[in-house]
């Protein structure tokens, strides 16, 4: 896998927070803020989960509710993976 190397400057509180996480989770500081880049990365918008739902004219609301819910409930595991 090709990697690109990148330095940063944090403020203080947020360096120490990210490396407080890192120890939390058993991971080096550098693994832990790659693992939240690469989620960040991958995690859809809203606009993107329902781009599919938004192009069909044949869902009921019933259906189109069951979705938005399955869409905020994966948001939300996603979000507790990070902390």
């Amino acid at each position: 896998m090709d990697t690109i190397t990148l330095t940063i400057s944090l403020p203080n509180e947020v360096g120490i927070a990210l490396k407080n996480k890192a120890k939390k989770n058993g991971k080096r500081f550098s693994e832990y803020v790659e693992d939240v880049l690469s989620c960040d990365v991958k995690r859809l918008t809203f606009r993107d989960l329902f781009s599919d739902v938004r192009q069909s004219n044949s869902l009921t609301d019933e259906e189109m509710e069951k979705e938005i819910d399955a869409a905020i409930a994966e948001s939300r595991q996603a979000r507790k993976k990070l902390d």
